[in-house]
């Protein structure tokens, strides 16, 4: 699913925040310098048990693309032009961290930044945590094998997919962030016990898609911000507002009592409490 045009609003608001990490609070800090592309390789062997590995990787503003067909833990290339973002990795049993070096007190160029991440996971089960400053990237996560997955950014431009069914249980996905775009596709499929989102400024899309292989509780936090939430047809699913939301649109077919909205379906259901201040709701069954 692309991008909607329609959300090209944020993007001042997102290159305002990716401006504002080249600035310091002093003009006296010394600014980081661009160098020549270095390629940072990784490959890191699956664990030798089937045991779930926790994958934890940081990193600052850049690109970040991630998807699952590895036939190791995770492999993949990581580009960076400031010396002091080399990356380094730490592994100690069944965790492992990836993250971007770094240098305290600099100030960071405005121009020719290179800080690309390019990375795939393996077959084992993962818990993965995603610790980013304002990026942009997709995470295709269709069919990888995550038994839980957390996301924290400032800013992003960013579409997270889940276009196969979780070959694991998901015991949670937690995805908080800033004044963004994001767009999380095929939840579904990911089919996580509880979901817990929370944006600030932006415009957000959770698509419901995919096959739930348990009932999923989600607790939904947005602030001045464009929301759009997609429940498949047939799935039952109902979901409460709070806050001052007035300007709700539901589409499709829904049952409908005060801040209550509801749809009808068999399997598992999905429990939606939004809690949403000014913005647009869009309410989506198809």
């Amino acid at each position: 699913m692309k991008i909607q045009n329609k959300y090209l609003a944020v993007l001042p608001v997102f290159a305002l925040l990716v401006s504002s990490l080249a600035c310091s609070f002093s003009v006296n800090l010394p600014q980081a310098k661009t160098g020549s592309t270095q390629t940072f390789i990784l490959s890191e062997a699956l664990p030798e048990d089937s045991q779930t590995a926790k994958i934890s990787i940081e990193m600052g503003a850049g690109e970040l693309d991630i998807q699952g067909g590895s036939p190791m833990l995770i492999e993949g290339e990581i580009q960076y032009n400031i010396m002091e973002w080399k990356p380094e990795i730490i592994r100690d049993g069944q965790n492992l961290l990836i993250r971007q070096g770094r240098k305290e007190n600099l100030r960071i160029p405005a121009r020719d930044v290179v800080n690309r991440w390019q990375l795939k996971l393996g077959s084992a089960p993962i818990a993965l945590d995603i610790a980013a400053g304002a990026y942009k990237g997709t995470l295709d996560l269709s069919g990888v094998a995550l038994t839980r997955l957390s996301i924290q950014d400032g800013a992003s431009q960013s579409e997270v997919r889940f276009d196969q069914p979780n070959p694991v249980l998901m015991e949670s996905l937690r995805y908080r962030t800033g004044a963004s775009e994001v767009s999380l596709v095929g939840l579904g499929n990911a089919s996580p016990a509880f979901l817990n989102f929370e944006g600030g400024t932006g415009s957000y899309t959770l698509d419901f898609s995919g096959r739930l292989q348990q009932d999923l509780q989600a607790s939904i936090t947005a602030g001045v911000s464009s929301l759009k939430i997609v429940i498949p047809a047939g799935t039952p699913a109902r979901i409460v507002i709070s806050g001052g939301l007035n300007n709700v649109q539901p589409r499709g077919t829904w049952r409908i009592s005060n801040n209550v909205y509801e749809t009808e379906g068999d399997g598992p259901k999905i429990e939606i409490n939004l809690n949403m201040g000014v913005g647009n709701l869009e309410l989506i069954t198809q």
